[in-house]
Protein backbone atom coordinates (compact mmCIF):
# COMPACT_ATOMS: atom_id res chain seq x y z
CA UNK A 1 0.00 0.00 0.00
CA UNK A 2 1.12 3.74 -0.62
CA UNK A 3 2.24 5.29 2.52
CA UNK A 4 1.44 9.10 3.38
CA UNK A 5 3.42 11.30 5.85
CA UNK A 6 1.55 13.86 8.13
CA UNK A 7 -0.50 13.80 11.71
CA UNK A 8 -4.45 12.67 11.54
CA UNK A 9 -6.71 15.61 10.23
CA UNK A 10 -8.74 14.32 13.48
CA UNK A 11 -5.16 15.61 15.17
CA UNK A 12 -4.78 19.09 13.06
CA UNK A 13 -2.96 17.52 10.06
CA UNK A 14 -4.32 18.26 6.58
CA UNK A 15 -6.98 15.77 5.21
CA UNK A 16 -5.40 12.93 3.06
CA UNK A 17 -8.42 12.89 0.49
CA UNK A 18 -9.51 16.37 -1.03
CA UNK A 19 -11.08 14.96 -4.46
CA UNK A 20 -14.69 15.55 -5.29
CA UNK A 21 -16.83 12.94 -6.38
CA UNK A 22 -18.33 13.68 -9.93
CA UNK A 23 -21.57 14.97 -9.95
CA UNK A 24 -24.30 12.30 -10.10
CA UNK A 25 -26.65 11.19 -11.47
CA UNK A 26 -26.40 13.29 -14.80
CA UNK A 27 -28.99 13.68 -17.86
CA UNK A 28 -28.63 14.83 -21.38
CA UNK A 29 -29.35 17.53 -23.10
CA UNK A 30 -32.37 15.28 -24.75
CA UNK A 31 -33.86 14.46 -21.80
CA UNK A 32 -34.26 17.83 -20.11
CA UNK A 33 -35.79 18.68 -23.72
CA UNK A 34 -38.55 16.16 -23.26
CA UNK A 35 -39.24 16.94 -19.74
CA UNK A 36 -40.02 20.44 -21.34
CA UNK A 37 -41.52 19.63 -24.05
CA UNK A 38 -43.91 17.72 -22.06
CA UNK A 39 -44.63 20.18 -19.51
CA UNK A 40 -45.36 22.84 -22.12
CA UNK A 41 -47.89 20.06 -24.15
CA UNK A 42 -49.49 18.59 -21.58
CA UNK A 43 -51.04 16.97 -19.95
CA UNK A 44 -48.58 16.35 -17.36
CA UNK A 45 -50.18 13.72 -15.95
CA UNK A 46 -49.79 10.01 -17.13
CA UNK A 47 -51.77 7.23 -15.38
CA UNK A 48 -51.31 4.72 -17.31
CA UNK A 49 -49.67 2.78 -20.60
CA UNK A 50 -52.26 5.20 -22.56
CA UNK A 51 -49.62 7.47 -22.08
CA UNK A 52 -46.59 7.13 -24.58
CA UNK A 53 -44.14 7.64 -21.90
CA UNK A 54 -45.51 6.03 -19.26
CA UNK A 55 -45.83 3.29 -22.09
CA UNK A 56 -41.88 3.71 -23.29
CA UNK A 57 -40.67 3.71 -19.20
CA UNK A 58 -42.63 -0.05 -18.55
CA UNK A 59 -41.79 -1.90 -21.67
CA UNK A 60 -38.30 -0.55 -21.22
CA UNK A 61 -37.87 -1.84 -17.87
CA UNK A 62 -39.67 -5.17 -18.16
CA UNK A 63 -37.61 -5.49 -20.91
CA UNK A 64 -33.78 -5.23 -19.23
CA UNK A 65 -34.78 -6.89 -16.45
CA UNK A 66 -36.01 -9.78 -18.71
CA UNK A 67 -39.32 -9.97 -17.30
CA UNK A 68 -42.98 -9.45 -19.14
CA UNK A 69 -44.42 -6.42 -16.97
CA UNK A 70 -43.39 -3.40 -15.46
CA UNK A 71 -45.52 -1.05 -13.46
CA UNK A 72 -43.83 2.71 -12.59
CA UNK A 73 -45.06 3.70 -9.12
CA UNK A 74 -44.31 6.64 -6.98
CA UNK A 75 -41.47 5.17 -4.88
CA UNK A 76 -39.70 2.03 -4.24
CA UNK A 77 -41.57 1.42 -1.23
CA UNK A 78 -44.77 2.03 -3.35
CA UNK A 79 -43.45 -0.70 -5.72
CA UNK A 80 -42.35 -3.37 -3.19
CA UNK A 81 -45.74 -2.93 -1.30
CA UNK A 82 -47.64 -3.21 -4.63
CA UNK A 83 -45.77 -6.30 -5.05
CA UNK A 84 -47.47 -7.75 -1.99
CA UNK A 85 -50.93 -6.35 -3.09
CA UNK A 86 -50.77 -7.98 -6.28
CA UNK A 87 -49.81 -11.00 -4.61
CA UNK A 88 -52.70 -10.90 -2.16
CA UNK A 89 -50.88 -11.16 1.09
CA UNK A 90 -51.88 -9.81 4.40
CA UNK A 91 -54.30 -10.11 7.11
CA UNK A 92 -51.49 -11.58 9.21
CA UNK A 93 -49.81 -13.69 6.69
CA UNK A 94 -45.53 -14.16 7.91
CA UNK A 95 -42.82 -12.66 5.28
CA UNK A 96 -39.76 -14.37 5.97
CA UNK A 97 -37.06 -11.18 5.08
CA UNK A 98 -33.56 -9.53 6.16
CA UNK A 99 -32.93 -7.12 9.37
CA UNK A 100 -30.20 -5.78 7.89
CA UNK A 101 -31.95 -3.57 5.27
CA UNK A 102 -33.31 0.40 4.80
CA UNK A 103 -36.67 -0.56 6.60
CA UNK A 104 -38.67 0.35 3.33
CA UNK A 105 -38.21 -3.37 2.86
CA UNK A 106 -40.20 -4.41 6.59
CA UNK A 107 -42.36 -1.37 6.26
CA UNK A 108 -43.93 -2.26 3.08
CA UNK A 109 -45.04 -5.72 4.79
CA UNK A 110 -46.42 -3.67 7.79
CA UNK A 111 -48.46 -1.59 5.85
CA UNK A 112 -49.93 -4.39 3.85
CA UNK A 113 -51.33 -6.15 7.60
CA UNK A 114 -48.22 -8.53 7.13
CA UNK A 115 -45.87 -9.76 9.52
CA UNK A 116 -42.41 -9.63 8.95
CA UNK A 117 -40.40 -12.77 10.17
CA UNK A 118 -36.50 -11.93 10.37
CA UNK A 119 -33.56 -14.47 9.45
CA UNK A 120 -30.44 -13.79 9.97
CA UNK A 121 -27.51 -12.70 7.34
CA UNK A 122 -24.31 -13.67 5.79
CA UNK A 123 -21.82 -12.26 8.16
CA UNK A 124 -19.11 -10.60 5.34
CA UNK A 125 -22.22 -9.02 2.81
CA UNK A 126 -25.38 -8.95 5.30
CA UNK A 127 -27.50 -10.47 2.74
CA UNK A 128 -30.01 -12.96 3.62
CA UNK A 129 -28.70 -16.38 4.69
CA UNK A 130 -30.12 -19.08 2.64
CA UNK A 131 -29.15 -21.77 5.49
CA UNK A 132 -31.19 -19.40 8.10
CA UNK A 133 -34.37 -19.78 6.09
CA UNK A 134 -35.73 -22.76 8.04
CA UNK A 135 -35.67 -21.26 11.16
CA UNK A 136 -37.84 -18.88 10.47
CA UNK A 137 -40.53 -20.80 8.49
CA UNK A 138 -43.91 -21.51 9.87
CA UNK A 139 -47.25 -22.62 8.63
CA UNK A 140 -48.24 -18.78 8.44
CA UNK A 141 -45.24 -17.93 5.74
CA UNK A 142 -46.32 -17.65 2.91
CA UNK A 143 -43.40 -15.06 1.06
CA UNK A 144 -39.49 -14.24 1.45
CA UNK A 145 -38.73 -10.56 0.63
CA UNK A 146 -34.81 -10.22 -0.46
CA UNK A 147 -32.63 -7.40 -0.53
CA UNK A 148 -30.16 -6.73 -2.53
CA UNK A 149 -28.08 -4.35 -0.54
CA UNK A 150 -25.37 -2.09 -1.23
CA UNK A 151 -26.10 -3.62 -5.02
CA UNK A 152 -24.58 -7.16 -3.77
CA UNK A 153 -27.11 -9.97 -5.32
CA UNK A 154 -28.38 -12.17 -3.05
CA UNK A 155 -28.07 -16.38 -3.67
CA UNK A 156 -31.08 -16.71 -5.45
CA UNK A 157 -30.52 -20.19 -6.63
CA UNK A 158 -30.96 -21.30 -3.23
CA UNK A 159 -33.21 -18.91 -1.71
CA UNK A 160 -35.80 -19.62 -4.76
CA UNK A 161 -34.75 -23.50 -4.43
CA UNK A 162 -36.04 -23.04 -0.80
CA UNK A 163 -38.98 -20.98 -1.47
CA UNK A 164 -40.12 -24.07 -3.88
CA UNK A 165 -39.91 -26.39 -1.78
CA UNK A 166 -42.11 -24.67 0.79
CA UNK A 167 -44.68 -23.26 -2.02
CA UNK A 168 -43.78 -19.68 -0.80
CA UNK A 169 -43.65 -16.53 -3.25
CA UNK A 170 -39.99 -14.47 -3.66
CA UNK A 171 -40.58 -11.00 -3.69
CA UNK A 172 -37.16 -9.13 -4.24
CA UNK A 173 -36.19 -5.41 -3.20
CA UNK A 174 -33.37 -4.23 -5.71
CA UNK A 175 -33.90 -0.95 -4.86
CA UNK A 176 -29.89 -0.75 -4.69
CA UNK A 177 -28.97 -3.62 -7.16
CA UNK A 178 -30.04 -2.45 -10.82
CA UNK A 179 -28.34 -4.47 -13.16
CA UNK A 180 -26.87 -6.60 -10.96
CA UNK A 181 -26.69 -10.03 -11.37
CA UNK A 182 -27.17 -13.45 -9.97
CA UNK A 183 -25.51 -16.58 -12.47
CA UNK A 184 -25.84 -14.09 -15.42
CA UNK A 185 -29.43 -13.42 -14.61
CA UNK A 186 -30.62 -9.54 -13.71
CA UNK A 187 -31.87 -9.58 -10.12
CA UNK A 188 -35.35 -8.70 -10.38
CA UNK A 189 -36.08 -11.69 -12.28
CA UNK A 190 -36.18 -14.09 -9.76
CA UNK A 191 -38.98 -13.56 -7.92
CA UNK A 192 -43.13 -13.38 -8.58
CA UNK A 193 -42.74 -9.59 -8.30
CA UNK A 194 -40.08 -7.42 -7.21
CA UNK A 195 -39.42 -3.79 -6.48
CA UNK A 196 -36.98 -0.89 -7.26
CA UNK A 197 -36.45 2.50 -6.34
CA UNK A 198 -34.90 5.65 -8.75
CA UNK A 199 -34.57 8.12 -6.36
CA UNK A 200 -31.73 10.72 -6.97
CA UNK A 201 -28.89 8.26 -5.44
CA UNK A 202 -29.55 4.98 -6.84
CA UNK A 203 -27.81 3.14 -9.92
CA UNK A 204 -30.98 4.20 -11.98
CA UNK A 205 -31.50 7.58 -10.70
CA UNK A 206 -34.46 10.01 -10.99
CA UNK A 207 -35.47 11.97 -8.94
CA UNK A 208 -38.35 9.99 -6.98
CA UNK A 209 -39.51 7.24 -7.85
CA UNK A 210 -39.72 3.54 -8.09
CA UNK A 211 -41.39 0.31 -10.44
CA UNK A 212 -42.59 -2.84 -9.85
CA UNK A 213 -41.89 -6.19 -11.75
CA UNK A 214 -44.13 -9.04 -12.28
CA UNK A 215 -43.89 -11.92 -14.28
CA UNK A 216 -47.37 -12.84 -13.57
CA UNK A 217 -50.19 -10.57 -15.32
CA UNK A 218 -52.67 -11.54 -12.43
CA UNK A 219 -49.97 -9.57 -9.65
CA UNK A 220 -49.67 -6.92 -12.17
CA UNK A 221 -53.27 -6.51 -12.36
CA UNK A 222 -54.29 -6.92 -8.80
CA UNK A 223 -51.40 -4.29 -8.17
CA UNK A 224 -52.79 -1.58 -10.34
CA UNK A 225 -56.34 -1.69 -8.60
CA UNK A 226 -55.44 -0.83 -5.64
CA UNK A 227 -51.92 0.75 -6.38
CA UNK A 228 -52.71 3.17 -8.91
CA UNK A 229 -55.43 5.03 -10.89
CA UNK A 230 -57.78 2.14 -12.79
CA UNK A 231 -59.80 4.95 -14.09
CA UNK A 232 -63.21 7.08 -14.02
CA UNK A 233 -64.34 8.65 -17.25
CA UNK A 234 -62.16 11.49 -18.25
CA UNK A 235 -59.06 9.97 -16.42
CA UNK A 236 -57.98 7.22 -18.31
CA UNK A 237 -56.36 4.47 -15.81
CA UNK A 238 -54.79 0.83 -15.84
CA UNK A 239 -58.44 -1.08 -16.68
CA UNK A 240 -58.31 1.31 -20.40
CA UNK A 241 -55.03 -0.89 -21.11
CA UNK A 242 -55.02 -3.93 -23.15
CA UNK A 243 -55.67 -7.38 -21.37
CA UNK A 244 -57.27 -5.88 -17.99
CA UNK A 245 -59.30 -8.92 -16.82
CA UNK A 246 -63.38 -8.28 -16.94
CA UNK A 247 -63.10 -10.40 -13.58
CA UNK A 248 -61.49 -7.39 -11.68
CA UNK A 249 -64.06 -4.60 -13.17
CA UNK A 250 -66.40 -5.01 -10.35
CA UNK A 251 -63.72 -4.33 -7.84
CA UNK A 252 -62.68 -1.10 -9.28
CA UNK A 253 -62.69 1.97 -7.25
CA UNK A 254 -61.08 4.97 -5.68
CA UNK A 255 -59.81 3.34 -2.14
CA UNK A 256 -56.08 3.16 -3.29
CA UNK A 257 -52.93 3.82 -2.21
CA UNK A 258 -51.26 6.65 -4.37
CA UNK A 259 -48.42 4.90 -6.08
CA UNK A 260 -49.17 6.24 -9.62
CA UNK A 261 -46.13 6.76 -11.52
CA UNK A 262 -44.61 10.50 -13.08
CA UNK A 263 -43.83 11.66 -15.93
CA UNK A 264 -40.54 13.60 -15.32
CA UNK A 265 -39.22 10.83 -13.24
CA UNK A 266 -40.05 8.10 -16.17
CA UNK A 267 -38.48 10.59 -19.01
CA UNK A 268 -35.53 10.23 -16.93
CA UNK A 269 -35.19 6.28 -16.37
CA UNK A 270 -35.28 6.65 -19.77
CA UNK A 271 -32.29 8.80 -20.17
CA UNK A 272 -30.14 6.81 -18.03
CA UNK A 273 -31.35 2.98 -18.62
CA UNK A 274 -28.94 3.18 -22.01
CA UNK A 275 -25.92 4.07 -19.88
CA UNK A 276 -26.74 1.63 -16.90
CA UNK A 277 -24.53 -1.16 -17.48
CA UNK A 278 -21.73 1.15 -18.61
CA UNK A 279 -21.44 2.82 -15.25
CA UNK A 280 -22.01 -0.28 -13.22
CA UNK A 281 -19.08 -1.64 -15.03
CA UNK A 282 -17.04 1.54 -13.91
CA UNK A 283 -18.13 1.75 -10.13
CA UNK A 284 -17.37 -1.94 -10.38
CA UNK A 285 -13.46 -1.12 -11.69
CA UNK A 286 -13.14 1.81 -9.06
CA UNK A 287 -14.22 -1.27 -6.49
CA UNK A 288 -11.22 -2.88 -7.64
CA UNK A 289 -9.32 -0.07 -7.06
CA UNK A 290 -9.75 0.89 -4.05
CA UNK A 291 -9.88 -2.75 -2.72
CA UNK A 292 -6.19 -2.95 -4.38
CA UNK A 293 -4.97 0.17 -2.94
CA UNK A 294 -6.26 -1.28 0.78
CA UNK A 295 -4.02 -3.86 0.30
CA UNK A 296 -2.03 -4.22 3.74
CA UNK A 297 -5.02 -1.88 5.34
CA UNK A 298 -5.69 -4.43 8.08
CA UNK A 299 -8.77 -2.64 9.70
CA UNK A 300 -11.06 -3.53 7.66
CA UNK A 301 -11.84 -6.03 4.84
CA UNK A 302 -14.75 -6.55 2.24
CA UNK A 303 -16.72 -9.43 0.90
CA UNK A 304 -15.60 -11.09 -2.18
CA UNK A 305 -18.00 -10.92 -5.47
CA UNK A 306 -19.13 -14.72 -6.72
CA UNK A 307 -17.49 -15.36 -10.06
CA UNK A 308 -20.52 -16.24 -11.78
CA UNK A 309 -22.21 -12.73 -10.00
CA UNK A 310 -22.14 -8.85 -10.80
CA UNK A 311 -22.24 -6.49 -8.15
CA UNK A 312 -23.98 -3.07 -8.75
CA UNK A 313 -21.70 -1.45 -6.09
CA UNK A 314 -24.48 0.83 -4.99
CA UNK A 315 -22.37 1.42 -1.95
CA UNK A 316 -18.81 -0.20 -1.00
CA UNK A 317 -19.24 -1.99 2.40
CA UNK A 318 -16.40 -2.98 4.39
CA UNK A 319 -16.27 -4.80 7.90
CA UNK A 320 -14.52 -2.81 10.07
CA UNK A 321 -12.04 -5.19 12.87
CA UNK A 322 -11.76 -3.46 16.19
CA UNK A 323 -9.69 -6.32 17.22
CA UNK A 324 -7.02 -5.36 14.54
CA UNK A 325 -7.26 -1.34 14.78
CA UNK A 326 -7.51 -1.47 19.08
CA UNK A 327 -10.02 1.48 18.56
CA UNK A 328 -13.87 1.54 17.92
CA UNK A 329 -15.35 1.71 14.43
CA UNK A 330 -17.03 5.07 15.80
CA UNK A 331 -13.16 6.66 16.58
CA UNK A 332 -11.81 5.20 12.98
CA UNK A 333 -14.92 6.60 10.85
CA UNK A 334 -14.47 9.92 13.21
CA UNK A 335 -10.44 10.02 11.96
CA UNK A 336 -11.67 8.73 8.23
CA UNK A 337 -14.39 11.80 8.11
CA UNK A 338 -11.51 14.43 9.10
CA UNK A 339 -9.94 12.92 6.17
CA UNK A 340 -12.37 14.02 3.95
CA UNK A 341 -13.92 10.35 3.61
CA UNK A 342 -18.15 10.27 3.93
CA UNK A 343 -18.35 7.07 5.34
CA UNK A 344 -20.87 5.57 7.59
CA UNK A 345 -22.18 2.57 9.22
CA UNK A 346 -25.57 2.70 6.82
CA UNK A 347 -27.64 -0.03 9.06
CA UNK A 348 -27.68 2.09 12.28
CA UNK A 349 -29.46 -0.45 13.74
CA UNK A 350 -30.90 -4.17 12.84
CA UNK A 351 -34.81 -3.49 12.14
CA UNK A 352 -35.44 -6.40 14.54
CA UNK A 353 -34.30 -4.08 17.21
CA UNK A 354 -36.64 -1.43 16.14
CA UNK A 355 -38.86 -0.74 19.37
CA UNK A 356 -42.27 0.08 17.40
CA UNK A 357 -41.94 -3.66 16.03
CA UNK A 358 -42.99 -4.36 19.38
CA UNK A 359 -46.04 -5.70 20.15
CA UNK A 360 -45.74 -3.86 23.74
CA UNK A 361 -45.37 -0.67 22.08
CA UNK A 362 -46.49 2.42 24.05
CA UNK A 363 -45.54 5.22 21.89
CA UNK A 364 -47.17 7.03 19.31
CA UNK A 365 -50.07 4.59 17.55
CA UNK A 366 -48.84 2.91 14.80
CA UNK A 367 -50.86 0.62 11.96
CA UNK A 368 -49.22 -2.67 12.84
CA UNK A 369 -49.36 -2.72 16.55
CA UNK A 370 -52.85 -4.88 16.61
CA UNK A 371 -51.83 -6.98 14.12
CA UNK A 372 -48.84 -8.29 15.58
CA UNK A 373 -50.26 -8.69 18.58
CA UNK A 374 -53.16 -10.95 17.02
CA UNK A 375 -50.34 -12.86 15.14
CA UNK A 376 -48.87 -13.41 19.01
CA UNK A 377 -45.67 -11.94 16.95
CA UNK A 378 -42.63 -10.24 18.94
CA UNK A 379 -40.19 -9.48 16.04
CA UNK A 380 -37.92 -7.84 18.80
CA UNK A 381 -37.16 -10.86 20.34
CA UNK A 382 -35.43 -12.35 17.50
CA UNK A 383 -31.83 -13.09 18.38
CA UNK A 384 -29.67 -12.57 14.96
CA UNK A 385 -25.87 -12.35 16.18
CA UNK A 386 -24.93 -12.27 12.48
CA UNK A 387 -26.75 -8.94 11.92
CA UNK A 388 -26.06 -7.49 14.87
CA UNK A 389 -22.11 -8.25 14.13
CA UNK A 390 -22.67 -7.00 10.71
CA UNK A 391 -24.15 -3.38 12.17
CA UNK A 392 -21.75 -2.89 14.91
CA UNK A 393 -18.51 -2.98 12.45
CA UNK A 394 -19.55 -2.09 8.94
CA UNK A 395 -18.69 0.79 6.80
CA UNK A 396 -20.23 2.17 4.22
CA UNK A 397 -19.07 4.61 1.27
CA UNK A 398 -21.59 5.59 -1.10
CA UNK A 399 -20.14 4.55 -4.25
CA UNK A 400 -21.88 6.97 -7.14
CA UNK A 401 -18.63 7.04 -8.81
CA UNK A 402 -19.95 5.94 -12.05
CA UNK A 403 -17.00 6.68 -14.32
CA UNK A 404 -13.72 5.69 -14.48
CA UNK A 405 -11.52 7.85 -11.72
CA UNK A 406 -8.31 6.72 -10.48
CA UNK A 407 -7.00 9.67 -8.96
CA UNK A 408 -10.36 9.90 -6.81
CA UNK A 409 -9.79 6.34 -6.02
CA UNK A 410 -6.31 6.95 -4.87
CA UNK A 411 -7.16 9.70 -2.97
CA UNK A 412 -9.70 8.03 -0.88
CA UNK A 413 -7.34 4.99 -0.81
CA UNK A 414 -4.89 7.46 0.75
CA UNK A 415 -7.29 8.16 3.70
CA UNK A 416 -7.44 4.69 4.92
CA UNK A 417 -3.87 4.33 4.46
CA UNK A 418 -2.80 7.35 6.25
CA UNK A 419 -5.34 6.45 8.87
CA UNK A 420 -3.66 2.69 9.37
CA UNK A 421 -0.52 4.57 10.02
CA UNK A 422 -1.84 6.60 12.60
CA UNK A 423 -3.70 4.47 14.57
CA UNK A 424 -1.22 4.52 17.67
CA UNK A 425 -2.07 8.47 17.38
CA UNK A 426 -5.94 7.34 16.85
CA UNK A 427 -5.70 5.01 20.08
CA UNK A 428 -3.99 8.04 22.25
CA UNK A 429 -6.97 10.00 21.54
CA UNK A 430 -9.85 7.71 21.57
CA UNK A 431 -11.72 8.84 24.70
CA UNK A 432 -11.46 5.31 27.10
CA UNK A 433 -15.07 4.91 27.39
CA UNK A 434 -14.95 3.77 23.52
CA UNK A 435 -11.82 1.72 23.69
CA UNK A 436 -12.21 -1.78 22.39
CA UNK A 437 -12.07 -4.23 25.15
Amino acid sequence: MASTDGRLALLGGTPAHTRRTPKYPTFTPEAFARVRAELEAGPTQGLSKGHPVIAEAEEALAAYHGVPLALCTSSGHGALQSALIGLEITGGDEVITSPYSWGASVSCILHNNAVPVFADVLPETGLLDPDALAAALTPRTTAILVPHLYGQPADMTRIVAFAQQHGLAVIEDGSQAHGARHRGVRVGAFGEASGFSTNGVKPLATTEGGYLLARDPDVYWKATISGQHAGRGELIGRASEPGFPDDLRPWIDSLVYTYRPNLVTAILALDRLPFLDEENAARARNARRLFDQLDGVASVTWPEVDAEDVCAFHMVTLNFQPEVAGVSRDAYLAALAAEGVGAVGYVANGLHRSPRLSPDWDGPRVMWTETLRRAGADPTRTELPNCDNKVANSIEIPWNIAVDDEPLIASLAAAFVKVEEQLDALRAWQPTSAAVA
